[in-house]
């Protein structure tokens, strides 16, 4: 077997993107992925979420059209939907894989696993095996190594998941008929974005969260904005309640609460964390540093505390994200190509596709790095935009933080249709330090949803044109 310049144990979003930034680079690249090239976000999470979420909102029109329409009857066939999720799917992977080996990095589908010759003292190269379900593995040598394993839903052994009637994420998306009704253990981005899709497809649904609100991550307007939203819609929010065991019935499942309190549906979806990949491929006994849940220990670059491993994705410090996984990646291959470039995850946008859909960026009201700032808060309704209006989407808001002085954007966070899009835009202002009036004099057209994003920065001062409120007089 030919050796490598890189061997990358994991084809997610982390894995494939340092793959092919390091190929474009000119080094030998080797992928080993024990399942399709994507990961989970393309095959299991972040696309076929998203189809489920599409379909969701057609429909929520089809129930609710738009003014001057009437629509006598529909009838929804969820097995075609699901077949056009698997369609997607294996389109956006079929072409991640048609671009690996467009640049000749060559992939292995079978399991990895690190180790070095005794007689190197864990000084690269590093010994690569790969072994397949028939117990054959072969070996070879790499120069350097990244680690982009990523994460599985947690397993609970109180709540006997079954993978039939007691579900996680992944069996979740695979059901071919809607279920009468759903008890969703964890209102986190993972749970609420499926009580938002199934309570639109008549799901009676239940979510049950240990904390005392909803998406306890996000900014707390907006997570009462949503909660809020959901109640009108009928979905039953339980907080502040504990989940003793979950156990299957005959066609359904019982939650036991430790109340004592028995709640029963035909499915349970279990959505309260991942846990990391990183057992059983060599970590440890290459001297990788690896904390008792199994995150590994990287420096600004995602090099390990062993000389030439990285590592990216879920299984390192931050949000379990997939664009941060391919950032992680970029860095790492960077480092690895001699073009070191240091990371930097201030400015990471995020988003959550409620209905309306939830994004983030920078700083947000609550943060203890907001301690010792003297900030201002601006805010723009969705209800005020004129495009909004003309799309009948007047729900939500945008939420701007601006330092008091410097007029610098620390953050911002809302709640809308596109939200995600302004969301970046500010974004970008924030990677190149741009504050209130770098905003203001980039000319936004006119009809569009991203006129909110100059009304809502200027409010942060009291000076948003299009909102009924005293006007300051700028410093």
């Amino acid at each position: 077997m030919d050796n490598f310049d890189v061997c990358i144990i994991g084809g997610g979003p982390a894995g494939y993107v340092a793959a092919l930034k390091l190929a474009t680079f000119g080094f030998k690249v080797a992928v080993i992925e024990k399942e399709r090239i994507g990961g989970t976000c393309l095959n299991r999470g972040c696309i076929p979420t998203k189809v489920l979420y599409s379909k969701a909102k057609y429909l929520s029109r089809l129930k609710s059209p738009a003014a001057g329409f009437s629509i006598d009857g529909y009838k929804i066939n969820y097995d075609e939907i699901i077949d056009y999720k698997d369609k997607v799917v294996g389109l956006l992977a079929g072409g991640v894989e048609k671009l690996l080996k467009a640049r000749n990095v060559t992939v292995f589908n079978g399991t990895g696993r690190i180790s070095f010759a005794p007689d190197k003292k864990k000084s690269l190269p590093a010994k690569i095996s790969v072994g397949y379900n028939n117990k054959t593995t072969i070996e070879f040598d790499a120069n350097d190594v990244i680690i982009a394993t990523g994460s599985t839903p947690a397993m609970i052994p109180s709540f006997n998941i079954d993978h039939k009637n007691i579900v996680t994420s992944d069996e979740i998306l695979s059901m071919r008929a809607v279920p009468s009704s759903m008890i969703i253990i964890g209102a986190g981005v993972i749970g609420c974005e499926f009580a938002n899709v199934f309570n639109e497809f008549g799901v009676n649904i239940i979510m049950l969260e240990l904390l005392p609100s909803i998406l306890s991550t996000e900014d707390k307007e907006v997570s009462r904005f949503i909660h809020k939203i959901f109640k009108a819609k009928g979905i039953d929010i339980r907080t502040s309640v504990a989940v003793e065991t979950i156990n299957s019935v005959d066609n359904g499942a019982v939650v036991t609460l430790k109340s004592g309190e028995k709640i029963e549906a035909e499915k349970v979806l279990v959505s309260i964390g991942r846990n990391l990949n990183t057992k059983g491929i060599g970590l440890e006994e290459a001297g990788v540093s690896i904390d008792p849940k199994g995150k590994i220990a990287v420096d600004m670059h995602n090099e390990t505390s062993v000389k030439g491993i990285y590592a990216c994705g879920d299984i390192t410090d931050g949000p379990m994200l997939a664009h941060k996984a391919s950032y992680d990646a970029v860095i790492a291959a960077m480092s690895i190509s001699g073009k070191s470039k240091e990371k930097d995850y201030n400015i990471l946008p995020w988003s959550v596709y409620t209905s309306p859909e939830i994004g983030t960026v920078g700083l947000k009201e609550g943060d203890k790095a907001l301690e010792n700032v003297k900030y201002r808060v601006g805010r723009f309704s969705y209800g005020a935009n004129g495009m909004a209006l003309a799309m009948e989407e007047p729900e939500g808001f945008l939420k701007v933080l601006t330092e008091e002085g410097t007029g610098k954007i620390l953050g911002a966070s809302g709640t809308g249709t596109d939200i995600a899009g302004l969301i970046a835009e500010l974004a970008a202002f924030m990677h190149f330090n741009g504050s209130i009036e770098d905003v203001e004099f980039t000319i936004h057209s006119h009809p569009t949803i991203s006129e909110i994003v100059p009304e809502a920065v200027l409010d942060s001062i009291g000076e948003a044109i299009h909102k009924a409120n005293p006007r300051t007089v700028r410093k």
